[in-house]
């Protein structure tokens, strides 16, 4: 189910060319040897595309200057990514919006690793979500799509945008190896694995020493080698199948069928778990965990002894099942409540919880879990990967069980309220 989410006209090159650049050869080609040239040769950049893009965004111009595409000894010009349409003010319109097609022209090997990772699946992946649907288009466009567009789906095609890494018009490789090129969309509320990394002591060496290699960054752990794919062990939702027992295995089908509005039945889980598979929302085969995890010791392993990596990512795995647990226990609570006919049933809203309806689900008790799912428990489970004890106990578990209090307090509340006034409605029994 790979449905669901710019760059403005850029116009003086794009994130990708048709010539590979001799220095980028060079630095890419094994051992330092020059690699071969690019089958594929621009023609210069046109004078008049400089001369009226320095008039009018000069800021522009000078990125591409600065560029490796512009120093190249055959540079990548403007047309090569723009195209040649373009040629006045007036048809402005014309000019091509980049894709990873063009870039693929000279850096296939990352746009087929990209198109294979979790990256590729930003746009499909807000677009399965219920609660964006009820946004405006105004919030949708400043919030969500803004940092999920890196997986947009193109007119050609292909999937991607480059630059939502490697910003133009530089298209800087030492930048997008930067741990704050990773900042604008992994922070705040939901996701705050910029904040764990920065403040838990990997992040905090980095800060004191610099570019020296001492502390892993972001692509240190999740780029290995310079893989675009980007996947992660346990996915954005830390849920996995199988696992070791048999609570373990419920709790993680009670989360699974509180994701989405489809319904309980076969057809509807079968339908959940296949989103859930297609848009790599978490691990449903014991072979791809183990190959990510696996790939993540040998990067612990470079720095720590592999004993102490597995020891550490072992016990982050009980706190996954430990969260999982508690979020479960949650669920199960408001499941009941709807199976006794005590929340609200609207004719098209949902018969049961759903997670993934966010901030606009529509009952207190059914607000506070989504809180526990979407902000306390991936901070729990991912402050633990991080190693940042703060995130993992007091930003994570601590509010995951208060609100565990909470929604407890709150299904009592509803109970004695819905007895009640079942009671004042019932008619008076004659004496």
């Amino acid at each position: 189910m790979r449905t669901i989410p710019w760059v403005g006209a850029a116009v003086v090159v794009a994130v990708a060319a048709t010539t590979v650049m001799r220095a980028t050869q060079a630095a890419d080609a094994p051992g330092g040897a020059p690699a071969p040239a690019s089958p594929v040769a621009g023609p210069p950049p046109d004078p008049g595309c400089i001369e009226c893009h320095q008039r009018l965004h000069p800021g522009v111009v000078q990125q591409w200057r600065d560029s490796t595409h512009a120093k190249a000894a055959t540079p990548v010009a403007c047309e090569t990514c723009h195209g040649s349409d373009h040629k006045t003010e007036n048809d402005a319109a014309k000019a091509k919006r980049p894709t990873p097609k063009v870039c693929a022209e000279c850096h296939a090997k990352q746009v087929e690793q990209f198109s294979a990772g979790k990256h590729a699946l930003g746009e499909a992946s807000i677009e399965a979500i219920p609660m964006l649907a009820l946004q405006p288009e105004s919030v949708r466009k400043a919030a969500c799509a803004s940092c999920h567009s890196v997986g947009r789906k193109n007119p050609d095609g292909s999937v991607g945008k480059c630059d939502a890494c490697h910003t133009r018009h530089l298209f800087s490789k030492e930048e997008a190896r930067k741990p704050e090129a990773c900042e604008t969309c992994h922070m705040g509320e939901d996701h705050s694995q910029y904040e764990m990394w920065r403040s838990a002591k990997h992040g905090v060496v980095h800060h004191l020493q610099g570019e020296k290699g001492r502390a892993p960054v972001c692509q240190t752990c999740h780029m290995q080698e310079g893989d675009h794919a980007v996947i992660t062990g346990w996915g954005f939702l830390g849920l996995r199948l199988p696992v070791p027992d048999d609570t373990w295995t419920k709790d993680t089908m009670t989360i699974v069928r509180a994701l989405g509005p489809w319904g309980r039945d076969e057809a509807g889980m079968a339908a959940r778990v296949k989103a859930i598979q297609d848009l790599q929302l978490a691990r449903l085969d014991a072979r791809s965990f183990n190959l990510a995890r696996e790939k993540m010791l040998q990067t612990c392993a470079k720095c720590h002894s592999y004993s102490f990596g597995q020891a550490q990512l072992d016990n982050a795995d009980q706190i996954v099942r430990e969260t999982t647990h508690l979020l479960a226990e949650s669920v199960r609570v408001v499941e009941d409540l709807y199976a006794d006919e005590i929340l609200p049933r609207t004719a098209d809203g949902p018969k049961h919880p759903d997670l993934l309806l966010f901030y606009e689900s529509p009952t207190e008790i059914e607000q506070e879990l989504y809180r526990m799912f979407l902000f306390h428990r991936q901070k729990a489970f991912q402050g633990a990967m991080h190693a940042n004890p703060d995130y993992m106990h007091w930003f994570g578990w601590a509010p995951m069980k208060s609100s565990a209090q909470r929604i407890r307090e709150l299904a009592e509340r509803l109970r004695a309220d819905h007895a009640a006034k079942a009671k004042a409605a019932a008619p008076d029994t004659p004496k």
